[in-house]
Parts: structure tokens; sequence; C-alpha cells
């Protein structure tokens, strides 16, 4: 694939992967059935009012990230029988989420430990089943989050 180049694009290609492994050593494996993903950050904020202000000032503190997204595909399908099984026990598994195929250069990765914290299924005709999905970092995971580039 060639490198990526900025500008507007029409849909990056976007891929989910995870791996049982936990700390990032492990073989990622990709989730083939997801449809979209989206990587959310959210600072949690502090509003501030001092004596002699005269505006209202707001501290921004640690971060929230959130990997939320949607998946089809057919109810036998292996990549989403392990999700859902994962899901369903509470699992906490290594997750990536890439613009791309997660060895392109500029691809942009985020990583980060995590579990399922909403599974909702929505299921259609002919043995078809859709997914949305939000994960959330696991509270006791050491592995920091990260969100970067690919390089060569």
């Amino acid at each position: 694939m060639p490198t990526a180049t900025a500008g507007p694009v029409y849909g990056d290609n976007a891929r989910l992967y995870y791996s049982a492994t936990l700390g990032g050593a492990g073989a990622l494996t990709e989730i083939d059935c997801v449809i979209d993903d989206a990587v959310n950050v959210d600072f949690q904020s502090t509003e501030v009012v001092y004596r002699g202000a005269d505006e209202v000032q707001e501290l921004l503190g640690k971060a929230k990230k959130v990997i939320s997204g949607t998946m089809q595909t057919l109810i036998g399908d292996a990549a989403y029988l392990a999700m859902r099984t994962a899901a369903h026990a509470k699992t906490t598994l290594h997750f990536a989420a890439s613009t791309g195929d997660i060895t392109d250069v500029d691809a942009q990765v985020s990583r980060m430990e995590g579990k399922f914290k909403s599974w909702q299924e929505s299921r259609g005709q002919n043995d078809s089943v859709k997914v949305s999905f939000e994960i959330v970092k696991t509270p006791d995971s050491t592995y920091a989050s990260t969100i970067a580039v690919t390089s060569a």
C-alpha cells in the first residue's frame, strides 16, 4: 500500500485488531467483520471560579479513551463469535484500531487494553447480525494506551 498523504480522504480503510496476549507483545488478529470504528478521547474537566475572577475557567484532567464501532457478519463468523464470547465473559483483550493495515507506513494506530462496555446485537434476515460495541480501558491494566503513526 502506498504511503498515506495529507488531505481529504473518503473512508480510511479502518481496521480493528485484538490479541489475548496482554502488554502489547502478542500477535494481533484482525476482526475482519468490523465495518467502522471510532477512537474517542475525552478529558475529565472541572470548572473553577475564584474570588476576583471575571470568567469561569475549566481545568482539564486525565483522558478517557473509548473505541466504538459496528460489525456486520453472518452469525457463525469466527471473529464475531470470539468477540461475543469476550464481551459476555468480560475478558480483557489488547486492541489496536488502525487507519489501514497495521503495518502500513503512516497508518495511525491507537492501542489499549480493554473490555467491551456494551454489545448490542441486531439480527436481520438470512442469519446476518449487526453489532454496535464500545470498548473501554480496563482499570487495572498497566499498559499505557497509545496513539501513534507507523513509521518505515
